[in-house]
This record gives structure tokens, C-alpha cells and sequence, in this order.
């Protein structure tokens, strides 16, 4: 079956941040819906585009997925106790709701680490190789770099050709939260230290990762195979 791309909408940082102000207010979700429709509706004109624009929300916040048990209480922790890192905190919860943003970070990261302008045209095809040239995946692309740009995570001087912008993350609870995040949704098993020190589902990001800090957190399982440190998430062992 083919993957669903989903992400047919821009989406807007204060956008995000109106979903997680909802759901702490303990709304029903019909309520969450009522009050985005009306939100939204100040700055799209469209119904269409507004019911479209909230169901992407929802999907990332509100509707259960086969991540939401692990991730969504203490995202909803994470966002409230340090909202100066919600940039980081919903990139996750979109990593757990899109395939298409799983693929498009990778793409990214790895494209970044050889050259430092990625033209629209590179990731399209690479997209396309991977998904299929679909309609829906080729207006999503336009909608995702456009959701990158707002959150300052690339930025484009030329139509067409982006450069990563990086952000540092100097919060260990922050951190960890994305590791984990990246190992559940990624599901491959063991990770070396290093593939989790800079993983290309955090191309913009720049973030230490502790040792020490795995050890201490239980969700991890470290190992030492020959002579390599590996680490596990504990319920996939």
C-alpha cells in the first residue's frame, strides 16, 4: 500500500503553539476543532484550506498514531516547562505523525553534509524516487519548504535553492526527547553514539549528547559490541 503524504498545507510556528494552548485548556476535540477553525480563520480565507490546515494540526497533536503513548505527554511537558525550544518539540511530534517529513529531514541531512546550498529540484526527485511522482507529494513539497522556512530552519536567498540554518539545543531533557523520538520512529534497532550525536532528522539542530544522560534514563539500554557503544530503547529489546 502506498504511504499517505498528508502534509498538503504550509504550516505556521504560532499555529502549532495554538494547538498545545487548546489541548491544555482540557477541551473536548470537536471543542479544539471549533476554536481552530475560528483561529485559523484569520488568516485563511479558504474553508477548504482551513479544515485541510487543522486536520494536518490535529494529526500532529490531538489524533492518536502508533507514537502518540510514547511521545505526546511528555512533548506536552517538554513545550510547556521550556517553550523557548517548541521549534524542536513539534519538529518531533511531526516526525511521529508524517513519513513525508521523516523523508524530507533525511534528505536534508544528508544532502547537508556534502554541500551547502540543496536546490528544490534535488530534493524533488529524490522525493519522487522514493514516494513516486505523485500529485499530492508534489504540492506537499511546496507546502513543506515553506513550513522549513518559518520555522528559520532553512533559508533561501535564491528561488529555489535553500541553506540550512542551525539552531543550538543546550537542554538535556530537550535533547533526549529528540533522540528517543528519532529512535521510535526510525525502529532500527541498535544506534552507535554517533549516529544519534547528529542525526539527519535533526539537520538544523545542533545538540550535545551525553552519555552519562542515556545512563541515567531507563527508556535506553547501552551496550558495548566489539568495543563499539551501542544503545537500544529498552521495550524494543
Amino acid at each position: 500500500m502506498a504511504k499517505m503524504v498528508g502534509l498538503s498545507r504550509n504550516l505556521k510556528l504560532q499555529w502549532l503553539n495554538k494547538v498545545v494552548e487548546l489541548i491544555s485548556e482540557d477541551l473536548t476535540e470537536s471543542e479544539i476543532k471549533e476554536q481552530l477553525n475560528e483561529y485559523l480563520s484569520f488568516e485563511i480565507a479558504s474553508p477548504t484550506n482551513i479544515r485541510k490546515t487543522r486536520e494536518i494540526l490535529m494529526n500532529i497533536w490531538v489524533y492518536e498514531n502508533d507514537y502518540s503513548e510514547r511521545l505526546k505527554e511528555q512533548a506536552l511537558t517538554l513545550i510547556r516547562s521550556y517553550p523557548e525550544y517548541s521549534i524542536e518539540i513539534h519538529w518531533c511530534m511531526m516526525l511521529a505523525a508524517y513519513p513525508v517529513f521523516v523523508d524530507m529531514c533525511k534528505l536534508f541531512g544528508k544532502m547537508g553534509e556534502f554541500q551547502d546550498e540543496i536546490t528544490l529540484a534535488q530534493l524533488k526527485q529524490k522525493l519522487f524516487d522514493e514516494w513516486g511522482e505523485r500529485t499530492t507529494l508534489f504540492h506537499s513539497i511546496d507546502k513543506l519548504m515553506a513550513t522549513l522556512k518559518d520555522f528559520d530552519a532553512v533559508t533561501c536567498d535564491k528561488p529555489g535553492k535553500y541553506h540550512i540554518n542551525k539552531h543550538k539545543v543546550n537542554n538535556a531533557n530537550v535533547v533526549t526527547f529528540m533522540v528517543y523520538t528519532m529512535m521510535c520512529v526510525d525502529d532500527s534497532g541498535y544506534y552507535s553514539f554517533m549516529d544519534l550525536k547528529s542525526s539527519t532528522y535533526f539537520f538544523p539542530f545542533e545538540y550535545q549528547m551525553e552519555k552519562e544522560t542515556l545512563l541515567e534514563d531507563d527508556r535506553f539500554v547501552m551496550n558495548n559490541f566489539g568495543g563499539a557503544l551501542s544503545i537500544a530503547l529498552k521495550d524494543r529489546i
